[in-house]
C-alpha cells in the first residue's frame, strides 16, 4: 500500500499475513505455528492437484522438518559479562547482517492462488532482503519464462542468487551464462527438483544430475555455484569434489519427497563431513531467529526461510519482507544474548539439548 505521496504504507506483521491469509484463500492458513500439521488446509493428499504450500503425497516430510528441528531445545546461560551479538556474516563477497538469507521461491500461478504476478512476488523477495541486509533467492516455474527469475535479479543490478531446475545441461549451462551476464551474487540449481511435478512437459522437463553433470556446472561460469536438495553425507562430499561454492541442506521444504528425513535429523552429520570446506545453508521449517540459532548450532553457517516469506511477500511485497527479517533478526539477538553467545562462532552443538522425544 502507498500513501497520497506514492510512499509505501508500513502496517505490522500481523496486518499483513491476515492480508496473505485473504488472498491465499483454500491454498494457505497462514497459520501462527506453520508446521506441517495434518489439519492444516495445506497438508494431505492433493491427488495431482497443485500442493500450494503444503508437502507431497501425505506431506509427512514436511512435518519431519518441524519435528525435527523441534527436538532441540535452546540452554539458557545468562551469567556473563554483557556483549552485544555480532550477528554479521561474510558469504559470496558479500556481508550480511544476520546468518539468514530467503529460500529459492516460485510459482505464484501454479501454488499460490496467482494472488500476484510472478515477476511482482519475485520483485518484493530481492528487494525486502536486500533493503534489510541479507540476500534473497528466486526459483523459475514451467508457467513463466525460464529466465524470469534471474532477470528480475538482474534488473535488482544483480543483487539476488537466481535457482535453476534441473533442466538439460544446455539450458542450463544458457541459464548460468545469463545469470553471470547480469551480475548475479552466485547460481544455484535445486537438485531435487528432479522430483518436480510442475516440469514434466516434453519442452519443459527436468532430470537427475551426475557428478560429471555437477562439474560442467561449476566449470561454465565465473560465479559461486550452490546445488541445493542436499540430505546425505554421500551427496553433500559430491558437491565438494564438484567444485560447487556452497552446499545447500534442504528436502523443498517436503513437497517434492514424501516419508522423508527432516533436514535438522541429517545437517549435523553433513557439518561434520564437510564443515570448513564450503559453507552450508540449510533450511528446514525456519521460522524465528531462534530457529536461525539452532540451525547454525547444528552446523550450518546460513539459515534459510520459505513458506514464511513467501506468505508475507504476498501479503504486502518488499516493505513485509524487510519486515519479516527484523523480526528475525530481533529473536536471533535475544538468542544469543540468553544462550551465551556473543559471537556466531559460539553458536554449537554446547548450546542445545536434544530430547529423546517430541
Amino acid at each position: 500500500m502507498v500513501d497520497k505521496g506514492g510512499k509505501p504504507v508500513e502496517r505490522d506483521l500481523t496486518y499483513y499475513r491476515h492480508r496473505a491469509r485473504e488472498m491465499l484463500t483454500r491454498v494457505c492458513g497462514v497459520y501462527p505455528v506453520c508446521d506441517g500439521d495434518p489439519d492444516h488446509l495445506c497438508t494431505g493428499q492433493k491427488y495431482g492437484a497443485p500442493i500450494g504450500l503444503g508437502g507431497a503425497g501425505q506431506a509427512k516430510t514436511f512435518e519431519a522438518n518441524y519435528r525435527a528441528l523441534q527436538q532441540y531445545r535452546l540452554k539458557m546461560r545468562v551469567i556473563k559479562a554483557h556483549h552485544e551479538p555480532e550477528m554479521s556474516i561474510s558469504i559470496f563477497g558479500k556481508e550480511l547482517t544476520a546468518p539468514v538469507m530467503g529460500a529459492a521461491l516460485s510459482g505464484v500461478k501454479n501454488n499460490l492462488n496467482d494472488a500476484v504476478p510472478e515477476e511482482e512476488f519475485y520483485w518484493g523477495l530481492l528487494k525486502g532482503a536486500q533493503t534489510f541486509g541479507t540476500i534473497g533467492m528466486v526459483g523459475n516455474t514451467p508457467t513463466s519464462p525460464e529466465d524470469l527469475g534471474v532477470t528480475t535479479v538482474g534488473k535488482n543490478q544483480g543483487w539476488g542468487i537466481p535457482f535453476f531446475k534441473p533442466q538439460s545441461q544446455d539450458r542450463l549451462i544458457n541459464l548460468f551464462q545469463l545469470a553471470e551476464k547480469l551480475d548475479v551474487i552466485a547460481i544455484g540449481v535445486d537438485l531435487e527438483g528432479a522430483g518436480s511435478t510442475s516440469w514434466i512437459t516434453p519442452e519443459k522437463r527436468v532430470y537427475r544430475k551426475s557428478e560429471d553433470d555437477l562439474q560442467e556446472l561449476v566449470e561454465c561460469t565465473r560465479k559461486p555455484v550452490i546445488f541445493k536438495g542436499i540430505m546425505s553425507t554421500e551427496d553433500a562430499v559430491k558437491v565438494v569434489d564438484s567444485g560447487a561454492s556452497a552446499c545447500y541442506v534442504s528436502n523443498h521444504g517436503g513437497r517434492v519427497l514424501d516419508c522423508g528425513q527432516g533436514v535438522a535429523e541429517l545437517l549435523p552429520d553433513i557439518a561434520e563431513e564437510i564443515s570448513g570446506k564450503i559453507p552450508i545453508l540449510a533450511d528446514g521449517t525456519v521460522r524465528t531467529g531462534f530457529d536461525v540459532l539452532k540451525i547454525r548450532a547444528l552446523g550450518a553457517d546460513v539459515a534459510l526461510i520459505g513458506r514464511p516469506l513467501a506468505q508475507v511477500c504476498i501479503g504486502g511485497g518488499y516493505v513485509a519482507v524487510k519486515m519479516y527479517f527484523d523480526y528475525v533478526k530481533d529473536d536471533l539477538r535475544r538468542a544469543m544474548l540468553l544462550t551465551g553467545c556473543d559471537t556466531l562462532k559460539d553458536a554449537n552443538m554446547n548450546i542445545l539439548d536434544k530430547l529423546a522425544h517430541l
